[in-house]
């Protein structure tokens, strides 16, 4: 598509609006106008007393066009007013060119509870906050409950929390088997094959993690173990995890030990009792569906029976909590299939139940297998995220946090529900950014995060993508390269934080 805009508009931010209403559209300079090429025109305007913005969207013969002005506000800085006087106009737009406006308004953000979260700090109320979400951003009125309802929870969970907390993310790669609609190459033979190396590398690692940690004078909030699938480790390797875990840190001191167990067909009643035997609090079984026809279409190894039977292992091990995953909107489900598969869930009463929107990823089998792109039933998906909205409160879960996904079905959203008192805090931690994030291993990012001085301040640090760039990189990438002027890991992390790198003979592993 075309995209033109005239004054001072961020341009990715003006794409993420197009992409809301011309998912998949593609921002090309070589792109031509006509037939079949729309093409988007945004007018910023900075005024004295606040922001003007005007859009048109134009598709052949046909053209709409609308146009906003937001006063500036004490409550926001001057870059968001932009922002949301051009989403408004765009969104108005796009309201009298499709006949509709998308749930979620002019929020594009992957963290649509923050803005919420800002109104009831700065002394709104919980219906003030609903009504200007739904006012001001055009989300629908059910969104504006819900965007408010996790933001309520979010900051009742994170009062109090001190600035020396952080958590640790640890990363298994691996799966049994690739579903059909992932992306990531986590199950090949020659993956697989590098498990043992990669475990560990990954153990040296994660002592080394902790070791900075220390030094950096921080207590270890939650440890979070996700893949791919951690519990594709047999026993044996998965008790070498466990115990290097609870070597580095002590684990009953943790709010919470994660263990993405994902896979029912990975799970055991012995990977369970180490689990438990070494701190874990929390395991994931995930069903996604409770349709044996659309798991055998999504690539799922596992049936119905399969994960009702992990499931009851999961119950009888005495771990604290556990978290189910299901999928809104897979190929060849249906509002029947999934609403039979969550009141399934809610029957066998687990402490946590996340509902995701399925995302498209053109790189996975389904794409390549088929020639053709998946075409989702908006409509259907919508009425079982509805469906999920309605049942899951009434069965005393409530939604505790939040998070959007570029692609996803239907511009919806994934929530997390959970019981009182069971709600998975990394979850929080990770997405509101509220304190820094440790990765270790392939795919995983280091989030750090410094609130001190009242500005945050914010750092990302990519490890190796694959589990082989891993094993051949991550000796290099610890230890850096002085000689050319390449910093080390723990380099950067004390750097971020203005200390000086403390010296490691001083301090057993």
């Amino acid at each position: 598509m075309i995209l033109n805009i005239e004054g001072n508009l961020n341009r990715y931010y003006a794409q993420t609006l197009c992409l809301v209403y011309f998912p998949g559209a593609k921002f090309g300079e070589d792109e031509v106008e006509g037939d079949g090429v729309p093409v988007v025109g945004m007018f910023v305007e900075d005024r004295e007393d606040g922001i003007y913005s005007r859009v048109s969207i134009r598709l052949g013969e046909r053209k709409s066009e609308a146009d906003c002005f937001v006063e500036f506000s004490e409550l926001f800085p001057r870059e968001r007013v932009r922002k949301v006087a051009s989403g408004h106009a765009m969104t108005l737009a796009a309201k009298d060119f499709f006949g509709y406006i998308s749930p979620w308004g002019l929020l594009t953000g992957v963290r649509p509870a923050k803005v919420a979260a800002q109104y009831l700090e700065s002394g709104y109320g919980v219906m003030k906050t609903r009504k200007l979400l739904a006012g001001e951003y055009l989300l629908n009125p059910k969104k504006a409950f819900l965007a408010t309802s996790v933001a309520q929870t979010e900051l009742k969970l994170t009062r109090g929390k001190t600035d020396d907390l952080c958590s640790v993310y640890i990363s298994i790669p691996f799966c049994p088997t690739r579903c059909a609609y992932c992306s990531f190459i986590s199950a090949s033979h020659k993956m697989l094959s590098m498990l043992g190396d990669y475990l560990s590398l990954l153990l040296d690692d994660i002592r080394s993690t902790f070791k900075l940690i220390r030094q950096l004078g921080k207590t270890v909030a939650t440890v979070y173990i996700g893949g791919g699938t951690p519990t594709t480790l047999d026993a044996r390797q998965l008790e070498r995890l466990l115990k290097t875990v609870a070597h580095c840190t002590d684990v009953s001191a943790l709010e919470e030990f994660t263990l993405e167990a994902g896979r029912p067909d990975t799970i055991t009643a012995d990977k369970l009792r180490i689990a438990r035997e070494y701190g874990v609090t929390r395991v994931s079984v995930n069903p996604q569906s409770l349709s044996d026809e659309v798991l055998q279409h999504i690539g799922r190894r596992h049936t119905a029976a399969d994960f009702f039977a992990a499931y009851d292992l999961a119950a009888a091990s005495g771990i604290r909590d556990i978290n189910t995953d299901l999928i809104v909107g897979l190929p060849g489900d249906d509002f029947k299939r999934f609403s039979h598969t969550l009141d399934e869930i809610i029957s066998l009463s687990p402490s946590n139940i996340t509902v995701h929107t399925f995302c498209f990823k053109r790189a996975a089998d389904m794409s390549k297998k088929q020639g053709v792109e998946f075409t989702p039933d908006v409509p259907s998906a919508a009425k079982c995220i509805q469906y999920s909205q309605l049942m899951l409160p009434s069965a005393q879960y409530k939604p505790y946090y939040m998070y959007r996904q570029k692609n996803a079905v239907g511009n919806l959203e994934n929530v997390g529900y959970a019981k009182p008192g069971s709600e998975c805090m990394y979850n929080i931690y990770m997405m509101e950014e509220l304190h820094s994030i440790f990765g270790v291993g392939a795919g995983a990012v280091t989030k750090l995060v410094d609130n001190a001085g009242g500005t945050p301040r914010m750092k990302r640090i990519f490890a190796p993508k694959y589990p082989y760039e891993y094993v051949r990189d991550i000796e290099k990438i610890r230890a850096g390269v002085p000689e050319a002027g390449i910093p080390s890991y723990a380099d950067k992390v004390f750097e971020f934080f203005g200390l000086q790198p403390k010296n490691p003979s001083k301090e057993s592993s």
